[in-house]
């Protein structure tokens, strides 16, 4: 565990939730995860900022899909969604880009995660590591950010 986000790694274990530590090669997307790690695409998440009106919000989808803008909004009843910037990840979350988890309870956002992949038994995501994903239980996810479920993805642009 020398790589895992600090705050994630302490959540997990003062919890006591169940979980994986998979250590791959440097990657830097989630699509490169579900290659280096040889699992289903639709079981790793793939973590993207927004900004709605002023707040940041964390969407987590499968790492196959596009963020649904409309459907954010709409979830959100927000004037504006838009693709936070990079500036936005290493002002706001203090992280470098690439290394979003998707525990946006710990960066003090809200989360919304897509139906999509709440389909799946498990999750696997970035650990706030390059070189380390996390694989836990979907309901363990869910009890631990508590995220806003809906329809947020799309498969293509």
């Amino acid at each position: 565990m020398n790589d895992m986000h600090k705050s994630l790694e302490k959540l997990l274990n003062d919890t006591k939730t169940k979980y994986k530590t998979i250590e791959h090669k440097v990657v830097y997307t989630a699509h490169d995860t579900a290659q280096t790690t040889k699992k289903k695409l639709g079981e790793i998440a793939k973590v993207v900022l927004l900004k709605a009106d002023k707040d940041l919000v964390l969407i987590v989808l499968p790492a196959g899909k596009y963020v649904d803008l409309k459907g954010v909004k709409k979830a959100l009843k927000a004037k504006k969604v838009s693709m936070a910037k990079e500036k936005d990840i290493t002002k706001y979350l203090k992280t470098k880009i690439g290394l979003l988890h998707p525990f946006g309870n710990l960066y003090k956002i809200r989360t919304l995660l897509d139906k999509g992949i709440s389909k799946s038994k498990k999750i696997i995501a970035s650990a706030g590591s390059y070189t380390e994903s996390v694989e836990l239980a979907i309901k363990d996810f869910e009890k631990l950010v508590a995220p806003i479920k809906g329809s947020f993805s799309k498969s293509k642009r």
